[in-house]
């Protein structure tokens, strides 16, 4: 189902009116936190369906090219009741094809793989230690047996899609820089089952990852 640029935004403004409906905690603290990083993607399995040609069978090997534009963000907002973590996470991931063929020219999913998430989770001291789920809203770009879909190079391109749910697991390090202000370090995984456009068909994959993130965080 084709979706524009504005969906996953939606989403996430609808999540943070029901965290700001939660009861109030005299212990409770609002925060957002925004980080970049790295992402190692695993080897997987792609299938390509096209109108009346075989089925396109590989391991995908993607790359994230995290520090080119569009670069890597991850953002957070959420709240801290007691030991207690609620939250919506927003991740700008890319992927890049590495193993091309002559069949598959191009598969690229690089104006975002992005992953909304709600996380629940648990803070220990310095640390906090997540679970989330969510959904991918992805946009595509693909040449496949030459035929092309998606614009990679066109920012108004709005071709972005519900492409299936996310699932994700992270840990990280505050360091307090003030009484408002911190540095966090972090790590995660995320698993997501993606099946998005191409130009008479569509492909299916899943893309695990590895984030080592980097970021500063203000709160309330």
């Amino acid at each position: 189902m084709r979706k524009n640029s504005s969906s996953g935004f939606n989403i996430l403004w609808a999540a943070l009116i029901l965290f700001a409906l939660q009861p109030s905690r005299l212990n409770a603290q609002w925060y957002a936190e925004a980080s970049g990083g790295g992402v190692y993607n695993l080897p997987m399995p792609l299938a390509i369906y096209q109108d009346g040609t075989p089925t396109i069978r590989m391991t995908a090997r993607f790359k994230t090219e995290p520090f080119t534009l569009p670069v890597y963000w991850d953002v957070r907002f959420g709240k801290i009741v007691g030991k207690r973590i609620y939250e919506a996470e927003l991740i700008h991931h890319k992927l890049y094809l590495k193993n091309t063929t002559a069949e598959v020219q191009k598969f690229n999913v690089s104006h975002g793989f992005n992953m909304l998430i709600f996380n629940y989770g648990i803070e220990r001291g310095k640390y906090r230690y997540r679970a989330g789920l969510g959904l991918v809203i992805a946009h595509p770009e693909s040449k496949i047996r030459g035929l092309v879909f998606g614009n990679s190079t066109d920012d108004w391109d709005m071709g972005y899609y519900l492409t299936g749910p996310v699932v994700s697991a992270s840990a990280e390090r505050k360091i307090d820089m003030s009484k408002h202000v911190y540095l966090l370090f972090g790590a995660k995984t995320t698993v997501a089952l993606a099946k998005v456009p191409i130009n008479g068909g569509n492909a299916r994959f899943v893309n695990v990852a590895g984030h080592l993130n980097l970021g500063v965080g203000l709160r309330k």
